[in-house]
């Protein structure tokens, strides 16, 4: 059978629709669990309970542990981790086995034995098992957990009438765990899930078969919020206890069964719009089928997970861009995508505009010289004008004190004139006849007048 990649959901339109309404919403990014859900205090540190392990403070208790542990590997061989394996990992393992260094070291190696047998390519078989309804996600709870929903009964009919065999179920379990913990949580602030164990029609004999079921479950330890077994009857309640005892006396406290008349309890932390209405909610029913793909990617039937009256800490686009960007000690452990994808075509385009505004401010700088010559020009121009215009004024000043000295010059030659003896210039005076002019004397007297010329007389 040939193989699929893992990611073959991102290669087809119609799954990727679904994936990516799977995937966190901007506004699980911004919310921030309280902190009875991110650890419950006891007095005593060893019966502290985390649920939420990434990029959070550890307590002292929890620092202390974490050196001893380190210690004891030290001591007893050290072991090869994946590239996958965080420091978180082995804070719930530690945690799962309250601590005894002995029991989380073997815990420590099995764990890192299951990733590395982890499928790298899955086949149609898988695929058909992740529709089969098995094992599947639907909804989320009040605070965005995923709810994963596993039916018994179709996973004992698919073993009992060789439908499939164990090792296909189990790697199509391991395949949507990993998906979840990859896709549909967010490290820091959702990473827990819920588990609705469905036990309609199904016997106490079924219960044996499911126990495999469940050590696959178990390899997930810390992920667990809220554990509903539902539809257990009567008969059904010693089995089911027994069969619990395998996730470890923590997981008991946070598991509760329900019988079919009591299912409205899981509406304490699920709004109805996520929880189907054959298991008392709003939500569609789904109906399995092999070879359909109708369950997976994971199908989100309501984006209303909120309960009446609750109020939520989610934080502002505004209030959590400057949690994320600034030196917030309190910064999320990793950073939505699409709010990242966003900020840095907003710090593109801020850079392109300050490009812009450098490269407008060369080319003022470039063609300053030229305007400033422009303008060195055009003073030159205006002080020519000025000048000119100073220069025909004074013109016009000088020939009106020319005009005003000839007038002068004539008003000093009349009374000179008439100063003169006329016998001094005319010899006759007779109108009648030419007379007789002193010339000599005529024309020095006229020589005193500028630019007059000399006389001559007829």
């Amino acid at each position: 059978m040939s193989t699929i990649p893992l990611d073959f959901f991102l290669h087809d339109e119609e799954l990727l629709k679904w994936h990516e309404k799977a995937i966190p919403s901007d506004e699980m990014y911004r919310y921030f669990p309280p902190k009875e859900e991110i650890i419950l205090q006891d007095s005593n540190p060893k019966k502290n309970y985390r649920f939420i392990f990434n990029g959070q403070q550890k307590t002292e208790y929890e620092q202390k542990k974490l050196n001893e542990y380190n210690d004891y590997e030290l001591k007893h061989g050290k072991l090869i981790y994946p590239d996958v394996w965080l420091e978180s990992d082995t804070m719930r393992l530690l945690q799962a086995a309250e601590y005894d260094m002995e029991k989380t070291y073997k815990t420590v190696k099995d764990t890192i034995k299951f990733i590395n047998s982890n499928p790298t390519a899955i086949n149609n078989r898988i695929v058909s098992l992740l529709n089969s309804g098995i094992m599947y996600v639907y909804g989320r709870d009040h605070h965005f957990r995923p709810i994963i929903i596993v039916s018994v009964k179709t996973y004992v009919n698919s073993i009992e009438k060789d439908k499939y065999s164990f090792e296909d179920i189990n790697t199509s379990i391991i395949y949507l765990i990993n998906y979840i913990i990859k896709y549909i949580l967010i490290p820091g602030q959702i990473e827990n899930w819920i588990t609705m164990i469905d036990f309609k029609g199904t016997g106490v004999s079924d219960v044996s078969d499911f126990k495999k079921l469940l050590t696959t479950l178990n390899s997930y330890r810390g992920r667990v919020f809220r554990s509903f077994f539902i539809n257990v009857g009567g008969f059904l309640k010693m089995a089911v206890k027994t069969a619990i005892n395998l996730f470890g006396s923590s997981s008991a406290k946070k598991l509760k069964i329900l019988g079919s008349d009591e299912l409205q309890k899981m509406q304490e932390i699920i709004n109805p719009n996520n929880i189907q209405r054959k298991y008392g909610g709003t939500a569609p029913d789904v109906v399995p089928g092999y070879n359909t793909n109708n369950l997976f990617p994971p199908r989100m039937p309501s984006m209303n997970y909120e309960l009446n009256g609750e109020k939520l800490n989610i934080i502002s686009e505004e209030a959590y861009k400057e949690m994320c960007l600034n030196s917030n000690p309190f910064k999320p452990y990793v950073i939505s995508p699409k709010y990242l994808d966003k900020w840095n075509k907003e710090k593109e385009e801020i850079q392109r505009q300050k490009e812009l505004e450098e490269e407008k401010e060369l080319n003022r700088k470039a063609s300053a010289p030229k305007i400033v010559e422009e303008k060195v020009d055009n003073k030159s121009i205006r002080d020519k004008m000025v000048i000119e215009e100073e220069r025909m004024k004074m013109i016009k000043i000088n020939e009106l004190n020319m005009r005003k000295n000839k007038r002068q010059y004539v008003i000093d030659f009349m009374k000179e004139f008439e100063e003169l003896s006329i016998l001094e210039i005319f010899e006759e005076k007779k109108y009648y006849s030419r007379p007789n002019v002193n010339l000599e004397k005529m024309n020095s007297f006229f020589r005193k007048i500028p630019k007059c010329r000399k006389i001559h007389l007829y």
